[in-house]
């Protein structure tokens, strides 16, 4: 039952009965019998099949939250009875913002050195997402924590630079105050319905430009394009401005910092390869807020 629970988990999320048997070293029809086993036992149809898809039911999208959380205290169950070091290995499923994403991909070899036998997916979003419906084991978050479903530990606050490309600036006059950003062209990231106010000095300033995104890259290469002026955590655009290539303003002004939190599901034990993880997270995290130019 257990191993059927974890084979119908890679189903739903590959898309795919051959992948999985290809993972497991058996055949299509030794995981769709034991995906059956599961459809039969507890009375309900999984997937819905076609020659070109397989799509969960609604059933099924339930039952997949409910089996990744079985599975879960079924590897804090067998840590707990064999020991820690047993079971350091496994998959982990991330979500986190883009930026960090690529700056934890740059670390990845020093993690797997020490954790050779734990395999890392990481899904970038500059957006919500929800740990439990996209099957996360740890999701990056910034700004405010609301959901009582999930446990968050702060990170660090991370800070935030006002940056823009030498030719925007080149026959305008530069922002000399938090004011005057209201006179330029801002480059704004969105998600939703966010409102674009920018809170420089403990001043709320509401900007406004051409263009927005909900993309942090997007946002990044449009400053660099010289579209207009944004905010960027301080090392997405460090190297832009060693290079010349971005010139930060308003630089004796403090833009507010961006708290930053790693989040798991809530009311649940953590199996050692999540928590190895979240420790590389954290490490990762504390090293970068600690490592910001305006810093005392």
């Amino acid at each position: 039952m257990i191993e059927g629970l974890r084979w119908f988990v890679r189903v739903a999320e590959s898309g795919s009965f051959s992948a999985v048997a290809r993972e497991a070293m058996t055949n299509q029809v030794t995981v769709g019998r034991r995906i059956s086993m599961l459809e039969n036992h507890f009375r309900v149809t999984l997937f819905r099949r076609s020659t070109r898809n397989l799509t969960l039911t609604d059933d099924g999208r339930v039952f997949l939250a409910r089996a990744r959380r079985i599975l879960r205290e079924v590897d804090a169950l067998e840590t707990e009875i064999h020991g820690r070091d047993r079971h350091h290995g496994g998959h982990v499923r991330i979500g986190t913002t883009s930026m960090f994403g690529l700056h934890l991909a740059r670390s990845l070899v020093d993690f797997h050195r020490r954790y050779p036998a734990i395999t890392v997916e990481m899904i970038l979003s500059d957006g919500f997402v929800n740990m439990i419906e996209d099957g996360l084991d740890l999701a990056m978050r910034t700004g405010q924590i609301m959901e009582t479903t999930v446990a968050a530990r702060h990170l660090g606050d991370v800070d935030r630079h006002l940056v823009a490309a030498p030719h925007y600036l080149a026959g305008r006059p530069a922002p000399e105050c938090a004011a005057d950003l209201q006179h330029h062209d801002c480059v704004l990231f969105s998600y939703g319905s966010t409102r674009q106010i920018w809170n420089v000095d403990g001043e709320a300033v509401r900007v406004s430009g051409t263009y927005r995104t909900n993309s942090s890259l997007a946002q990044h290469e449009a400053v660099r394009s010289g579209l207009g002026i944004s905010l960027f955590p301080y090392f997405q655009v460090e190297a832009d401005l060693r290079a010349g290539e971005l010139v930060r303003l308003l630089p004796d002004s403090k833009m507010e910092p961006i708290p930053f939190y790693v989040t798991y599901p809530a009311n649940e034990t953590l199996a050692p390869r999540v928590r190895a993880v979240m420790n590389w997270i954290t490490s990762e995290a504390k090293a970068l807020t600690e490592a910001s130019p305006d810093r005392p």
